[in-house]
C-alpha cells in the first residue's frame, strides 16, 4: 500500500498507528475469548433400550449450559457436542475416539453404560481429554487405575450394594435370597458385591442365576427361584431385563420375597415395561433432589423446560455441566489446565459439596432407597 505523501511526519505517524489497529482488530488470529468458540462433549445412551436415562441426562446437562450462558459474561462460547454411545461398547468406543479427536472439545461428561466406561477409559487417559463421568458406577473405571483424567461424580455399585444390604437384612429382615445377573462385567461385579454385602450381614445366597443382556424369557429361572422360596430376589443389572424379570416374577405368583435392584433399574423405563407389576419393587438408587433447595430448584427449572423426566442420573449430569465450566472459565481452553483443575478442586453442586479421593471418585453425593408405586419411583 502506497503512504501518502504528506511532507507532514506526525500524519505519517498517525497513518501507521491506524494500519496497526485494523490489523490488530481484522487480523485472523487476533479473537477475543468471547468470540472464541470452545467445545464439552456430553456422551451418553440418546438411542436404544436405555434412551430414556440417557435423554434426561442430557436435558439436566443442557439446562445447566444455558443456565451459565444465558448471563452474556461467561468469557467463551460454548457449544456442546452430543454423542450417543448407545449403552453398547464398540459405539461409545467410537464416539469416545470421536470426542479425543475434536482438538476442540476440552472436557466430556460421560456415559451411563459401565461397560462402555471400561472401554473407553483407556481412550480418555491418551488423549488426555477429563472425563467426568455421570452415570456409570463399576468401581474399576475409577480404582482400575491411577489416571488423572477422570472423576466420577455417582457413587460406585459397592456404595449402592452396600445400602441394598442393609436394607434388605437390617430393616427389612430378609435374610435369604435369590440372585439374578446379567452376564456384563457390571452384572457380575453387582452380583459378587450384593452377596457379599448380604452375607457379611448374616444373610445367605440360596442361588444365582444368570441370565443374558437381550434375554425376554426369564420362566426356566422363576422355576428354579420359587422351588428355593427365597425372601428375596435381587437383579444385577439394567432397566430393561429388570422389568422384565420382575413383571414375570410376579406373574408367576411369586408375590412374597422382596424384589430389589441397584440404580440401573431406577427410569421410568421400568414401569412402561413392568407395568402394574412394578409396585413394590425396590431400587438401590441415586440421589433424591427432593431433599435440598437446589435439588428443588433444580426439578423447577427442569420441568419448565422439559416434558421427559430427568431420571436417575439428570442431578450428576447437571452438576458435569457446572464442574466443567468453572474450570474452563478459570483455566481456559486448555485440556492439560483442565484436567488439573477439577482434580484439584471441590465443587458445590445440586448433590452437595463434591469432594474426590486420591483417585477421582467422589466420596459425598447421596444414596438412596426408592420404592415404585403408581409406577414411580418415590
Amino acid at each position: 500500500m502506497r503512504v501518502p505523501n504528506t511532507g507532514n511526519r506526525m500524519n505519517m505517524k498517525r497513518f501507521i498507528a491506524v494500519l496497526l489497529l485494523v490489523g490488530i482488530l481484522g487480523g485472523s488470529g487476533c479473537v477475543s475469548s468471547k468470540q472464541r468458540v470452545v467445545k464439552i462433549a456430553f456422551i451418553g445412551p440418546l438411542s436404544g433400550p436405555n434412551q430414556a436415562v440417557g435423554i434426561g441426562a442430557r436435558n439436566s446437562f443442557e439446562l445447566k449450559v444455558n443456565q451459565v450462558l444465558s448471563s452474556g459474561e461467561y468469557p467463551y462460547r460454548v457449544e456442546v457436542v452430543y454423542l450417543d454411545d448407545q449403552s453398547d461398547v464398540e459405539t461409545g468406543i467410537r464416539v469416545a475416539k470421536q470426542a479425543c479427536q475434536d482438538d476442540q472439545i476440552v472436557a466430556a461428561a460421560t456415559h451411563w453404560n459401565s461397560p462402555v466406561g471400561l472401554a473407553t477409559v483407556d481412550i480418555f487417559h491418551e488423549c488426555g481429554l477429563m472425563q467426568v463421568l455421570w452415570g456409570t458406577v463399576h468401581r474399576d473405571i475409577i480404582y482400575g487405575n491411577e489416571y488423572k483424567s477422570k472423576v466420577r461424580v455417582i457413587p460406585t455399585s459397592l456404595q449402592f450394594n452396600e445400602m441394598a444390604a442393609e436394607w434388605a437384612v437390617g430393616k427389612f429382615n430378609r435374610l435369604n435370597w435369590v440372585i439374578v445377573y446379567d452376564d456384563t462385567e457390571l452384572g457380575i461385579t453387582l452380583a459378587e458385591e450384593f452377596q457379599n454385602a448380604i452375607e457379611w450381614r448374616g444373610g445367605k445366597v440360596l442361588g444365582k442365576y444368570r441370565i443374558t443382556v437381550g434375554q425376554k424369557d426369564f420362566g426356566f429361572v422363576i422355576k428354579q427361584i420359587a422351588a428355593l422360596q427365597p425372601e428375596g430376589i435381587y437383579f444385577g443389572g439394567l432397566v430393561t431385563e429388570g422389568a422384565l424379570l420382575r413383571k414375570q416374577v410376579v406373574e408367576y405368583g411369586l408375590i412374597k420375597p422382596m424384589f430389589l435392584g441397584p440404580a440401573g433399574i431406577q427410569s421410568n423405563t421400568f414401569y412402561q415395561i413392568a407395568g402394574k407389576t412394578s409396585e413394590g419393587a425396590f431400587c438401590a438408587g441415586t440421589f433424591d433432589p427432593t431433599q435440598t433447595a437446589l435439588g428443588r430448584k433444580f426439578i423447577e427449572d427442569y420441568q419448565a423446560q422439559y416434558e421427559v423426566p430427568y431420571e436417575q442420573n439428570g442431578p450428576y449430569a447437571y452438576d458435569s455441566a457446572a464442574i466443567i465450566l468453572e474450570a474452563l472459565q478459570a483455566v481456559g481452553p486448555d485440556r492439560a489446565a483442565i484436567v488439573k483443575y477439577i482434580r484439584s478442586h471441590e465443587f458445590n453442586g445440586i448433590i452437595g459439596t463434591i469432594k474426590w479421593d486420591a483417585f477421582g471418585q467422589n466420596t459425598s453425593g447421596g444414596l438412596w432407597m426408592y420404592i415404585n408405586q403408581d409406577g414411580m419411583w418415590l
